[in-house]
């Protein structure tokens, strides 16, 4: 129920298709346990406990949860693209991103984790660096929570820290 965590944090949360939509047709690969329930995801509420016990109740959650990336930046470290060598390569430029207060390991494996910050106010950012391949600076759109099941089988797990110890990006 680590939705709940990211929701008590203040964070807003929607949930994700496993591997079928709502008809029961099987959704392709890339779509695959990260599909939002609702076209309607990017005006997602704060939700109320009564919303929330609901969608809990009637297994909304079961195979996942999307969070939005606003007022958040999550560095999505890709493995298969080359993201844990980038990754390696930013940690000596700005060692402070080793302390995000959430790092959570995607279930791809490999090595490919998101680290969660808040966003400063008022910054302008991009999304991809061409010095670091396979790093996403997603400060827009959703990421998949932790707690949340890959296409692979495993779950998005924590590595380190809570949606609580959440603080702002390293001002580098």
């Amino acid at each position: 129920m680590i939705y709940r965590d990211m929701w008590q944090a203040g964070f807003r949360v929607f949930p994700l298709l496993g591997s079928h939509d709502d008809n029961g047709d099987p959704l392709n690969e890339k779509e695959a346990f990260k599909r939002p329930r609702s076209s309607g995801w990017k005006s997602t509420p704060d939700w109320s406990s009564e919303q929330m016990d609901l969608m809990e109740q009637t297994g909304q959650f079961d195979t996942g949860y999307g969070v939005l990336c606003s007022g958040l930046i999550v560095v999505d470290v890709d493995a298969r693209n080359g993201g844990v060598a980038s990754y390696e390569k930013l940690v000596e430029k700005i060692p402070e991103i080793e302390d995000a207060g959430l790092i959570v390991a995607t279930g791809s494996g490999g090595g490919s984790k998101h680290l969660y910050f808040k966003a400063p106010h008022g910054v302008a950012l991009v999304q991809h660096v061409k010095e670091y391949p396979g790093l996403d600076m997603k400060a827009s759109g959703y990421v998949v929570g932790p707690g949340s099941m890959h296409r692979s089988g495993k779950q998005y797990t924590i590595i380190e820290g809570h949606p609580d110890n959440i603080e702002e990006s390293p001002a580098a």
